[in-house]
């Protein structure tokens, strides 16, 4: 497929796409083959600052494009262990409040066992300057109130100071309780330090004064999913798109729903739909990778990686996802053989 093409990618292609592979898997999967090793991961995480052992800290596994396998909770020296695995290669995710999700890749490969060390270290929060809801100002705002909010607005999105933004916007909300646009970004600004009921509530609130305020919607939405709340998700991400269907956040939101849940289905036309709007959209490219790649195709799912590599060479997920491409290569090459 030439460059040009995958830009002009649609949602039907890609759900068609995805159907048929399904299809075509669903009959390899149906020939018989031999029982497969089991094999485990195990480990230890710390917190870097402190190397003290991280107690009751989340520990996530993930087969690269199939979603999420399992998830346990460190005990009381920071140890973990997933068993009973196949010999195919997964990322674990850590989590704990306070400080930045670390992944590492484990390959099963060609060993019945993987130890991983995690160190993590202290969170720096980037907040995600949502869009602002439509609403007509509320000229009853006092002048103080618009004060703080302004020093909050400016602390959170250009000089990424996460607690004195928040601060400020707390001020705002006490000098005017009603204030909806400082109840958005607080709501944002909660969702980035991943203070997930401050977050609902703050952004129940923006609905409840604004109806129509999208944002809220979609940010609500991103709350859900991050707690693994589909249904919830769901909802409300449908809901901020009958307000603002060219959005294409909540477009590729729904589609990390409907992918955490395993619907192709329905995955694929939210993702074909956020690269019609926004062509340039890396996480889309990675996101829609993933689903090829769940779905056996792996042409396609390397056109996605690639693609997602030229946008953001330098990205999180950057090393993970050369190591795949070069993976696909390899097997591609093979099979050619």
């Amino acid at each position: 497929m030439p460059r040009s093409s995958i830009f002009k990618l649609s949602w039907l292609a890609l759900l068609l796409a995805l159907v048929s592979a399904t299809f075509v898997a669903q009959a390899q999967l149906g020939a018989a083959r031999p029982a497969p090793i089991m094999a485990e991961i195990h480990g230890q995480v710390r917190y870097g600052d402190t190397r003290a052992p991280a107690e009751r800290v989340l520990v996530r596994l993930e087969g690269f494009g199939s979603g999420v396998n399992g998830q346990v909770m460190t005990d009381s020296t920071g140890k973990f262990r997933f068993s009973g695995l196949g010999q195919v290669t997964y990322v674990v995710t850590v989590r704990a409040p306070g400080y930045a999700e670390a992944r590492q890749e484990a390959d099963l490969k060609t060993t019945s066992s993987v130890y991983l060390n995690f160190n993590l270290a202290p969170d720096k929060p980037q907040t995600i300057p949502l869009p602002v809801s439509g609403a007509v100002v509320d000229a009853k705002i006092p002048a103080e109130a618009q004060k703080e909010f302004n020093l909050g607005r400016t602390m959170l999105l250009e000089e990424k100071k996460v607690e004195g933004g928040i601060a400020h916007l707390e001020k705002a909300l006490s000098l005017y309780p009603e204030y909806l646009n400082a109840h958005l970004l607080l709501g944002t600004a909660y969702l980035d330090s991943k203070q997930w009921e401050k977050a609902e509530r703050e952004l129940k609130k923006t609905l409840e004064i604004d109806a129509k305020a999208a944002a809220a919607y979609f940010a609500l939405g991103e709350v859900y999913r991050r707690q693994q709340k589909y249904a919830e998700a769901e909802k409300v991400l449908q809901d901020g798109l009958k307000l603002e269907p060219k959005s294409h956040q909540g477009h590729l939101a729904l589609g990390q729903v409907y992918f955490a849940k395993g619907d192709l289905a329905k995955a694929g036309p939210e993702i074909g739909q956020t690269l019609q709007l926004k062509p340039d959209y890396a996480e889309a490219y990675l996101l829609a990778g993933n689903l090829f790649l769940r779905a056996r195709n792996a042409q396609n799912a390397l056109q996605m990686f690639e693609q997602y590599l030229k946008l953001e060479p330098k990205g999180a997920l950057a090393p993970q996802t050369r190591e795949m491409v070069e993976k696909i290569k390899k097997a591609m090459a093979e099979k050619k053989q």
